[in-house]
């Protein structure tokens, strides 16, 4: 696999600035977080569309270790269409398609750069799948703000109101066989716990990653991405155990009081690859 898709295939926190502001894209590249997203859509003004969009060789070239993407405007709009020429020009970027649809996504699969479909609508989420499956689709994420605002839900606190939208997130990318979807970002800056609580429900239901708005976001959701302890501890213990139950003969067996068959074996093993990639807590 290219080294870059590779990064971003692990990455767990994607940081996003707006690409008319140096400042905040230094803050970025430094804050430790994996993938880093110059954003040229809803976080510039209209007027200062053309000013970021000439920051992007900046971004491109300047120092640090994260991936970099670009949140493109509408790809089927002239702003968009200025934006593609720009990008395509770039080594080693991503774009992230906004409002992603199967035509937006094939207008800026002409860069010959890999996507990033950001689902914000009903007929994003419908078309999950597909969208999943295009050649040039390396992942899935979700948009909360514009998809919770278009689908009039009602922000309940525990994530419930984009349950579905998350799982079905989940079930496309693995079935379109393209790295684990990522959740939108915690729209609450203030609370360190918030974006942990949203990310570790993020976890359990299967997505892998999330966009942060903020640096400080970014260590709260490593930490809430990360296997806990207890977790990697009774992994060790499943894999430990399971040639033992296969030499005698079995193919299921008991840990720790828990059932233990291949299937539990395999996710054994995807916890201690993540362990392995993150510190547990």
């Amino acid at each position: 696999m290219d080294p870059v898709l590779a990064k971003l295939t692990s990455a767990r926190s994607f940081l996003v600035f707006p690409g008319d502001d140096d400042h905040k894209r230094e803050r970025a590249l430094a804050s430790g977080a994996d993938a880093v997203v110059l954003d040229l859509e809803d976080g510039v003004a209209p007027d200062a569309k053309a000013h970021a969009r000439a920051r992007l060789q900046a971004f491109a070239t300047a120092p640090g270790s994260p991936v970099r993407l670009v949140r493109v405007n509408d790809p089927s709009g002239a702003i968009g269409a200025a934006d593609l020429v720009a990008v395509a020009r770039l080594d080693d970027v991503t774009v992230v398609v906004p409002k992603a649809g199967l035509g937006t996504v094939e207008v800026a699969a002409g860069t010959g750069r890999p996507l990033v479909a950001l689902i914000e609508d009903a007929a994003g989420v419908r078309d999950a799948y597909e969208l999943a499956v295009h050649p040039a689709v390396v992942a899935l994420a979700i948009g909360s703000a514009d998809l919770t605002a278009s689908l009039g839900l009602v922000p309940t606190g525990d994530g419930t109101e984009l349950l579905f939208v998350r799982s079905q997130l989940v079930v496309a990318s693995v079935a379109a066989g393209i790295r684990p979807a990522i959740d939108g970002p915690c729209l609450d800056v203030h609370d360190p716990m918030a974006v942990e609580r949203e990310a570790r429900l993020a976890r359990g239901l299967g997505l892998r990653g999330k966009l942060c708005i903020h640096p400080g976001q970014v260590a709260g959701v490593h930490l809430a991405l990360a296997p806990t302890y207890e977790e990697v501890e009774c992994a060790h213990r499943v894999v430990a155990a399971w040639d033992d139950i296969l030499a005698g003969g079995a193919a299921v067996g008991v840990v720790d009081g828990m059932l233990v068959d291949l299937p539990v074996v395999q996710r054994a093993r995807a916890v201690i690859e993540s362990s392995e990639r993150s510190e547990p807590v």
